[in-house]
């Protein structure tokens, strides 16, 4: 499987996991036809808008260290948990690192891009919690299910919309608990 670096892209990236000390790597990579699709997609933003990105390709050992690191923060967050509770949460965020994947639209396989657009300054757009947010505001339609939002939860709605319509226009699918997370499936 071929991978590009995605600096090559003109894309913004901030390579989390690196800056988290989890790789010794800044590079982000992705599948050749996953990052054609993201730039496909970039297309479909309004004029100087961009994509800053987080993640893409993932091996294993960072898998490992993310969900360790996912574990100790839902102890945190969810301390009434039981156990098996806690963990069927921690799975829902993070993948089984000892599984065999043959799906071409996940991290491992480079065709998975954690992500969020940015306006012409490259500020981030809001959208209502950050980046590997382990509650259920990370859930892609959580602002469309809510019946009243404050002004705030409305800009976080209308961002979330624009990221769906051009991220599927461009043949993208979500991971509905993470509103970040768009996989590349070809």
């Amino acid at each position: 499987m071929k991978f590009v670096d995605l600096k090559n892209y003109k894309f913004v990236l901030e390579p989390r996991y690196y800056f988290y000390g989890w790789s010794s790597s800044s590079r982000i990579l992705g599948r050749v036809s996953a990052v054609k699709a993201l730039v496909k997609a970039r297309t479909f933003l309004p004029e100087g808008y961009n994509f800053k990105i987080w993640d893409c390709y993932r091996p294993r050992r960072i898998q490992i260290k993310m969900l360790e690191s996912f574990r100790k923060r839902l102890h945190i967050i969810y301390p009434t948990l039981s156990p098996l509770a806690r963990k069927k949460r921690l799975f829902t965020f993070g993948g089984y690192p000892h599984l065999r994947i043959s799906h071409l639209g996940t991290h491992r396989r480079g065709g998975a891009f954690d992500l969020i657009i940015v306006d012409r300054a490259r500020n981030e757009l809001y959208m209502g919690s950050d980046h590997d947010d382990l509650t259920g505001r990370a859930e892609t339609d959580y602002f469309e299910n809510k019946k009243r939002l404050t002004l705030v939860e409305k800009i976080a709605k209308k961002n979330r919309r624009l990221l769906k319509r051009v991220m599927r226009k461009a043949k993208f699918m979500n991971y509905s608990p993470e509103w970040w997370h768009w996989s590349f499936n070809k």
